[in-house]
């Protein structure tokens, strides 16, 4: 216990500062102790005395000396421990200050942290919502676009089909091959046709593009929603961190990752702007699948009223046609009854002339038998000018008949040319008949125009 309390108290010495006043010693110990000005020098001559030996001769100290050394340590050690004492005290107040300013930067920072995290979240859902929005408008345009290719794809059997009664139509013979009001509706429907492909073409193409730039626009948000997810995980990490977490270890030199680092503003300015390229984009989706759709519907309606126009003319055509075919049917008719109606005629002109024979001879041979009275008797009397008179009229009549079998023959041949006429046009008409209705009408039944607007619209 002695060792002990001696230790402790020599302990206590050991960090005192350096006693300058010199150490007044009395005349009793003068002679045995030098004078020395600081504690250590006392301490190496009570050493040294205490090492001589034990048979020289020991000076015995005064009481006030003893009670004036008792004193001086005793306001040593006050004064050690007062200065100990405030040193203590500034140093736990330190600690608490310190300790406090960590654990107030830590929860600041715990703060921001989180407050960092919802900045960050409320970023990454509106992009992850643009990001759907596009991936639909992405669709919604492929859509869009396959339709516009199927209404292009759809252009292809009716101008086929235009072409088709364009080339049927030129197998009409003699003079109804004429270029008719059916023929230039059929002309107007192929340029028609033409612009509407030249356009559904351009919309595609535009469609293109867009989607192009909806997939440029969709990479950047894919881009961004990737580094917000990350930025999340390590924030989420790092927030998760505390002073007890395992892992922890000391970055040294922390301004050397500040090199690549970007503002607050660029970086949620690069988030604005990926959104308002991506909003932009879809906007002129939106645009496209309008104009793609217009021009579908405005094509098929023109299309399909041009078809109807069509249609009209050739019923049109083949009334004109039928009516032309009934009324050659007619005349052929009466022609026919002409005809018969003059051979019936020519007959009877032919029995008529041939009645006229008879007369004739008998009228002849008694003009021959009566020149043949003799002499005097061969008298110009009255019979012999009735005779004269009949073999004229006769003869005359059979003159007549003659011209008028002609006549009749003329008309004949004149009719049977007409008729002839009539059966070439009347067939004429059958096959432009046949090929309008037939051919034309029936093959542009197949299209019903409604093959043009795609399934789904």
């Amino acid at each position: 216990m002695e060792d002990s309390l001696s230790n402790m108290y020599r302990n206590s010495f050991n960090g005192l500062p350096t006693i300058r006043e010199p150490v007044q010693m009395t005349s009793a110990y003068s002679s045995v102790l030098p004078s020395y000005g600081t504690k250590r020098d006392v301490g190496k001559a009570l050493l040294q005395t205490l090492g001589q030996p034990s048979n020289a001769v020991r000076d015995r100290k005064a009481p006030m000396d003893w009670n004036a050394a008792l004193n001086m340590h005793v306001r040593l050690s006050d004064k050690d421990k007062n200065k100990a004492e405030t040193q203590r005290d500034a140093s736990n107040r330190l600690i608490k200050e310190l300790d406090q300013k960590t654990k107030s930067k830590q929860a600041e920072i715990n703060r921001r942290l989180q407050d960092r995290i919802t900045t960050v979240a409320y970023w990454k859902q509106r992009l992850n919502t643009e990001h759907a929005a596009i991936c639909q408008e992405i669709t919604n345009l492929s859509m869009s676009k396959k339709k516009t290719q199927q209404a292009l794809a759809s252009t292809e059997l009716p101008t086929e089909v235009s072409h088709n009664c364009l080339k049927n139509r030129e197998n009409r013979e003699a003079i109804d091959l004429v270029q008719d009001l059916v023929d230039d509706e059929l002309i107007n429907e192929l340029n028609m046709l033409s612009e509407v492909q030249k356009l559904l073409a351009t919309r595609i193409g535009d469609s293109d593009q867009r989607l192009k730039n909806l997939n440029d626009c969709k990479s950047k948000l894919e881009y961004d929603i990737r580094d917000k997810e990350e930025c999340l995980r390590l924030d989420e990490h790092c927030y998760k961190l505390n002073n007890g977490s395992a892992g922890l270890q000391q970055v040294a030199q922390p301004t050397l990752y500040d090199g690549h680092t970007t503002t607050v503003d660029k970086h949620e300015s690069f988030s604005q702007d990926n959104l308002e390229k991506s909003e932009i984009a879809r906007v002129m989706s939106c645009l496209q699948r309008e104009l793609n759709d217009f021009s579908i519907n405005k094509s098929n309606d023109e299309l399909q009223k041009q078809s109807e126009l069509v249609g009209s003319m050739f019923r049109l055509r083949l009334k004109e046609l039928t009516t032309a075919k009934t009324n050659l049917d007619g005349q052929l008719e009466k022609t026919n009854q002409e005809i018969s109606c003059v051979e019936d005629s020519l007959h009877q002109l032919r029995e008529a002339l041939r009645s006229k024979d008879g007369p004739m001879k008998v009228a002849t041979t008694r003009f021959a038998v009566r020149s043949k009275r003799p002499n005097v008797e061969q008298t110009r009397d009255y019979v012999h000018g009735g005779l004269l008179s009949e073999i004229n009229d006769i003869s005359g009549s059979q003159e007549a008949l003659k011209q008028q079998i002609a006549s009749a023959e003329e008309t004949l041949h004149r009719l049977l040319k007409n008729k002839e006429r009539l059966q070439q046009d009347i067939e004429i008409k059958k096959k432009s008949i046949q090929i309008d209705e037939q051919q034309c009408l029936r093959l542009r039944k197949t299209l019903s125009w409604r093959g043009f607007r795609p399934a789904g619209m």
